[in-house]
């Protein structure tokens, strides 16, 4: 469920120029900040890592989010959509399930990601996934459209544009994508700083939170679909809270380290709801649990897995590429699949 946006801004953390730049010549370029709690949270005596250096940043990071290794890890997702419309109690809408595969490799010296995705939307009673949704506004019965992704691509590097919304004390990181052409002119070449991360170490594990917030064009447009888009400009972020065990994370033998996290969303309306036109304004909130154990297939959610066996089976096999690409989203994804409904709309005009 990434966002196209993020493509955008992983390339600004990694523009050409932050290549071959290791710590030491961040630091003696100025860019190194003072020690902050986000810096120093996790440097205790017996730590293996220093986190003032961002590449021990995102090399930590890797093991967390994927693995490090030769063959890829899975990790699997549950949760539930609620709709928050003001002056209500919240309204919980539909569950969630859904799977990832990851894996990452040095290049110079950033990480290049590769990975496949997808979620599914399930009945709230069952847990098993559905097809179809009656929507309890319009009354309509709604084609439920999943979100696959076969190619998910980018590249993480060692500094970040500083004109992110961002704390060094909570580590609070955001501003990805841009909602216009202009936006993003503005700020093709932002000033660089060191990717930093908040990493807490308590007891024998490591914490770490990250927070993605996009603003930006929505592929599902009024024009073209006026009863699946909320709008011409869409703004949902993405919030993760992850856990680590502190002796698989400072094991440099071993490639990646078990992982439960904490996942958090808001977002518009989704398109296969078709609120369009429903004069009917909220935010949808999501919650999940995520989790990389066994790093088998195993982790994946059974009922994702028969679905996949059954409709995808080609998301099951690992990829075989490291070509880059753009990252897709909920919104790209029904936009190519889900024709548009108005019949004189042509994309792209």
């Amino acid at each position: 469920m990434y966002i196209d946006a993020m493509q955008t801004a992983l390339d600004q953390l990694s523009r050409r120029k932050a290549l071959g730049l290791g710590a030491g010549a961040l630091a003696a370029g100025g860019l190194m900040p003072p020690p902050t709690l986000a810096a120093t949270a996790a440097t205790d005596s017996d730590s293996a890592f220093d986190f003032t250096d961002p590449k021990e940043n995102i090399y930590a990071f890797a093991k967390i989010w994927g693995t490090l290794g030769d063959e890829p890890v899975w990790g699997g997702h549950t949760g539930v959509f609620f709709a928050a419309i003001p002056g209500q109690r919240i309204i919980p809408l539909v569950g969630y399930v859904g799977f990832g595969s990851l894996q990452f490799k040095w290049d110079g010296d950033g990480l290049l990601y590769r990975g496949k995705d997808a979620t599914f939307y399930t009945d709230l009673d069952t847990g098993e996934v559905i097809d179809s949704w009656k929507n309890p506004w319009t009354g309509e019965t709604c084609e439920v459209i999943p979100y696959i992704h076969d190619k998910v691509r980018t590249r993480m590097g060692l500094t970040r544009p500083d004109h992110m919304l961002d704390t060094n004390h909570y580590g609070f990181q955001t501003n990805v994508g841009y909602a216009n052409s202009a936006d993003a002119q503005r700020n093709r070449i932002p000033v660089q700083k060191p990717y930093i991360l908040p990493w807490e170490k308590l007891g024998g594990y490591y914490m770490l939170a990250w927070d993605w917030a996009m603003e930006i064009n929505n592929p599902v447009n009024p024009e073209g679909w006026p009863y699946s888009s909320t709008g011409s400009i869409i703004s949902p972020s993405e919030h993760f809270v992850f856990y680590t065990p502190a002796a698989e994370l400072e094991d440099r033998d071993r490639p990646w380290s078990t992982m439960l996290a904490g996942f958090f969303r808001q977002t518009p309306w989704l398109p296969w709801m078709r609120m369009g036109r429903s004069g009917v304004d909220a935010t949808l909130f999501a919650r999940s649990h995520s989790r990389k154990i066994t790093g088998t297939q195993e982790d994946i959610p059974v009922s994702v897995r028969k679905k996949l066996e059954k409709d995808y089976p080609d998301m099951l096999e690992p990829p075989t590429d490291w070509d880059m690409g753009p990252i897709g989203s909920t919104w790209g994804y029904y936009a190519k699949t889900v024709p548009p409904e108005n019949p004189d709309y042509k994309p792209g005009s």
